[in-house]
């Protein structure tokens, strides 16, 4: 069952999210095209996110499972944040901080009851991401929704930590195919694998940040209106 859930709906949804994303990142920002393909990769992640979930669920993988409600949680509130006009917050941004700051707990308390190797530390982890999270979410919520530059900010770079679990999880499968496993492999092989999609990710986010910061100020001063 659950190899079923993973290669009829999970890897291809990633495979067409991505796909998405490509898209939506190399298309005018705010044009009709970026605009569709951004709900393609936001509906294609939550598929995919989800079937991950039940996956892991079905394998008894506690890691995998938390890492799945954690970028669903991103992709959400970055869909959430130009979903909304500018300044304009709901019940589904409340339940967005509901949801992390539980994600928050139970990842902290699994860090204490967590026994496998190296484990705690991830754990440890998401802990302080879910914080950093919830005080994002409750600044936005205390200001009512985010506009401008804060709003187009918040939104990239909740898409961009998306991305990066969605190109791992990609490569994971690709390598799946080929008949290894990435956990197997000699660290200095997982590392390269793991690295290369990360920092080219990484590297058109951080590209997007600065753009926007320094030199489309007044382009995004006013986005979302």
């Amino acid at each position: 069952m659950k190899e079923i859930i993973v290669w009829l709906i999970h890897t291809p949804a990633g495979t067409i999210g991505l796909v998405a994303a490509t898209v939506a990142l190399f298309t005018k920002k705010g044009a009709a095209l970026h605009r569709k393909s951004g709900t393609f990769f936001t509906i294609s992640m939550l598929i995919m996110l989800i079937s991950g979930f039940i996956a892991a669920f079905l394998k008894e993988s506690t890691g995998d499972m938390l890492l799945s409600v954690v970028v669903l949680y991103t992709v959400f509130t970055a869909w959430l944040t130009v979903h909304h006009k500018k300044n304009e917050t709901g019940f589904l941004e409340q339940l967005a901080l509901v949801w992390i700051i539980s994600v928050g707990i139970a990842a902290f308390f699994m860090n204490f009851s967590e026994r496998e190797v190296g484990t705690p530390n991830l754990y440890l982890f998401w802990a302080s991401f879910a914080v950093v999270c919830a005080m994002g979410d409750v600044r936005n919520l205390y200001l009512s929704g985010l506009s401008g530059i804060q709003r187009v900010i918040r939104h990239v770079w909740r898409i961009g930590f998306s991305l990066i679990w969605a190109a791992l999880a990609f490569t994971d499968k690709i390598v799946k195919m080929g008949g290894s496993n990435v956990k197997e492999m000699p660290e200095e092989q997982m590392l390269y694998i793991v690295a290369v999609p990360t920092i080219f990710i990484l590297i058109i986010i951080l590209y997007w940040i600065i753009n926007i910061l320094f030199f489309s100020r007044k382009k995004f001063g006013s986005y979302g209106g």
